[in-house]
């Protein structure tokens, strides 16, 4: 995760410096099926030219066989004559490198101080960035919020022996949320889980489920009081539903006043000005993430 982390700043750098580009993502749900097929192309022009595809399946019923939702595979090709190089599980890679930007935008954008950590979900990528998170900051405790209590003592249980700070269930989202300096939402809901109240004054927010056009994980209204950054703006005009809303209901003008996460990296943005600011990062998951994270994982078996 720590690697991922680095490498992560690398490639969102490369993205703005022309070295990687992406089309926006395809995404098809064939009839009767719970969930979709996510097809994710990338290309790196230098140093070394290549090419990534991630073939994702997306299938909501598989929480309930005890496997992460995400499926699929990542393919790395040569880029100058398109011959495989190496066929990586996209599972392992997603959930990874999702939450190694996570960190990376903490990392810019959370007050130094930041000292309690809170969750929103249970799933896969909770696990994940109660990971991640801690490696840029440290936490006093990380608060815990799911459907209900019971889910969420039950991730803790699951997770408190191996976490880098004290785990608990919060009572509520609101609960956790309300005595959070950085909060992670994970979940799947397409209606908001937390609402721009309970965000105290200087709190991150990494905002990472739901990425689809109808969903809203988070409250829109956090939008019109936070410095927002995503991973891309073609990605946050296409998939975040949180954002479209925000447009629509006229709280934010449009992209412009979101920055990227790679424009921060290479100083053409400002970040956090004051640590009363509400800051957040929009994530919605890029296909040069699958690339750069699958090229380093080859660079180390040669």
């Amino acid at each position: 995760m720590r690697e991922c982390i680095a490498v992560m700043e690398q490639a969102f750098g490369d993205l703005q410096r022309g070295l990687l580009s992406h089309p926006l993502r395809t995404v098809w749900v064939p009839p009767v099926v719970n969930g979709a097929t996510v097809w994710m192309p990338a290309y790196r022009s230098a140093p070394k030219p290549m090419f990534g595809t991630k073939l994702l399946f997306v299938l909501n019923d598989n929480p309930s066989r005890g496997l992460d939702s995400h499926q699929g595979q990542v393919i790395l090709a040569d880029g100058e004559t398109g011959q495989i190089r190496a066929l990586l599980d996209a599972s392992a890679v997603t959930g990874i490198r999702t939450a190694a930007v996570s960190a990376l935008a903490t990392r810019l954008l959370a007050r130094e101080d930041a000292s309690i950590l809170a969750i929103v979900g249970t799933g896969i990528q909770a696990r994940k960035h109660l990971e991640s998170i801690p490696l840029v900051r440290t936490f006093s405790r990380a608060l815990i919020a799911g459907r209900t209590r019971d889910h969420a003592q039950r991730f803790v249980d699951e997770v408190a022996a191996g976490a880098a700070c004290p785990v608990a269930a919060a009572e509520s989202v609101e609960d956790a949320v309300r005595a959070a300096d950085v909060v992670v939402t994970v979940t799947d809901s397409p209606t908001p889980v937390m609402s721009r109240e309970w965000l105290r004054p200087g709190t991150h927010v990494n905002a990472v489920g739901a990425s689809r056009p109808w969903a809203l994980e988070i409250d829109p209204k956090i939008y019109a009081d936070a410095v927002v950054f995503c991973d891309r703006r073609e990605s946050l005009c296409a998939e975040a539903g949180d954002y479209l809303r925000a447009v629509a209901d006229r709280l934010i003008a449009g992209p412009e006043q979101i920055g990227e996460l790679g424009e921060l990296i290479v100083g053409r943005r400002n970040g956090r000005a004051s640590t009363d600011q509400i800051t957040m990062f929009r994530s919605l998951g890029l296909a040069i993430e699958d690339l750069a994270a699958a090229e380093h994982i080859v660079s180390k078996t040669q």
